[in-house]
């Protein structure tokens, strides 16, 4: 049986664009913003096994799983991205056990596909392994680390400073030339990231699906 695939693919850091330098504008967006990003479609896809060799056993996995960003903004709009580590490992731990009963069911469908009921596996599993099937899964997953691995590829510790230009934002390199831009609208204390584009104005891949990236400013 396969164990759980690595996380790393899924890690993607979800920034405003970051610049070389501050960005002119009447726009101030000073404060804390929170955007929740949904992860459930990339870490369902990692850890789905419908797919795989032994993927008769199983159903696809879908369970919801997502992740609050915080956005603190200074007087400059440069700006800093943490998460809510706590309430991410709660929600995390949560999934991983939904995870671990469809690892734990499918399993079974294995072993009475061997011709043994759930019982004699049970005993079996526990002569070899001495725990029962659900513990011995638990066993193979370092949740805390996991969550570690999620969480440091979203957090942004040093000051980004922000390029707004003509109503939107602009990726730059290192000499301070444009390479790209997102395109945003801010309604009241709702700042929507709409989408990607390069510099002739077509759309960059959303490899991910994270566009809109929604963010509403704290109180």
């Amino acid at each position: 049986m396969k164990k759980v695939k690595a996380l790393g693919a899924v890690l993607v850091c979800i920034c405003l664009i970051a610049t070389m330098f501050a960005g002119c504008s009447k726009i101030s967006f000073e404060g804390k913003w929170i955007s929740t990003l949904d992860l459930s479609e990339s870490l369902n896809a990692e850890l789905d096994m419908s797919k795989d060799t032994d993927g008769k056993y199983f159903g696809e996995f879908k369970e919801p799983i997502s992740l609050d960003m915080i956005y603190t903004f200074d007087s400059d709009n440069a700006y800093v991205v943490s998460v809510d580590e706590e309430k991410f490992k709660t929600d995390f731990n949560a999934y991983m056990e939904k995870y671990i009963d469809y690892m734990v069911e499918g399993t079974y469908k294995y072993a009475e596909d061997q011709g043994m009921t759930r019982e004699q596996f049970d005993e079996l599993y526990k002569q070899q392994e001495g725990t029962t099937v659900r513990e011995g899964m638990l066993k193979e997953i370092d949740a805390d680390a996991m969550v570690n691995e999620i969480v440091s590829g979203f957090v942004t510790n040093e000051k980004q400073p922000l390029l707004i230009e003509d109503g939107k934002f602009y990726e730059t390199d290192d000499q301070g030339n444009k390479k790209s831009y997102e395109t945003f609208t801010l309604e009241g204390d709702t700042l929507t990231i709409n989408g990607q584009f390069d510099l002739e104005d077509k759309p960059m891949e959303d490899e991910y699906g994270i566009y809109p990236l929604v963010l509403t400013k704290q109180a």
